[in-house]
């Protein structure tokens, strides 16, 4: 069965259009799985409170990414592949990309390193289908003040360069055109969801 991701940069819009998307597939009546990283799987959100955790020194960025590794791969073998052997759809509010834009663009981890990593937890689970969410960080930022609850922030978002994690998410975009699909939004909700659900429907996994 399908498997869809859903990423951006934080304030971009991931969870709004992840459960749009699935409520739509669902409206189709399909049998849909709505997972989320870090927090699926047995793991992940113990794994989060980890990364969220304020502390005196950020981690570094290949702190994080075996810390989110661990919590994909209990989150690929538990969930998702349990799924999709069951027939059901699966859209997950990121994926294995967010791991490169976050931990390895433009970082002093290689990407020979982060694609054995990414081999050994992922293997053939890949997404069929991946939205890349793309907005301006300015707009972003301002998104995420207006949603966010007293104490809610992630700390280490202070230290975090949105810029080059859109960038990351763009270069991924272009190494992977058959997969990805860059999705203007900053448009309204309702014109982000219809752009993905025709998208989905032309690509035939309807």
């Amino acid at each position: 069965m399908p498997f869809i991701s859903i990423e951006g940069i934080d304030g971009s819009g991931k969870s709004l259009q992840t459960h749009l998307l699935a409520v739509a597939l669902e409206n189709k009546g399909l049998d849909v799985l709505k997972t989320k990283e870090p927090d699926g799987g047995v793991i992940g959100a113990e794994i989060r409170s980890i990364l969220v955790a304020d502390r005196a020194v950020n981690l570094t960025p290949l702190e994080e990414l075996l810390l989110i590794s661990a919590a994909r791969a209990s989150h690929v073998e538990k969930v998702i592949r349990p799924a999709l052997k069951a027939s059901q759809w699966v859209v997950s509010d990121r994926f294995l990309d967010s791991t490169y834009a976050f931990q390895v663009h433009d970082t002093n981890i290689s990407e020979d390193f982060y694609r054995h990593i990414a081999s050994e937890v992922v293997g053939p689970t890949m997404p069929d289908l991946t939205f890349i969410l793309d907005i301006d960080p300015v707009i972003a930022l301002e998104r995420r003040a207006i949603r966010e609850e007293p104490g809610s922030r992630d700390p280490s978002e202070a230290t975090r360069n949105f810029s080059r994690i859109r960038e990351g998410l763009l270069t991924v975009a272009k190494q992977e055109p058959e997969r990805c699909r860059v999705v203007d939004a900053k448009r309204p909700a309702d014109e982000v969801a219809a752009l993905i659900f025709s998208e989905v429907k032309r690509s035939r996994l309807l």
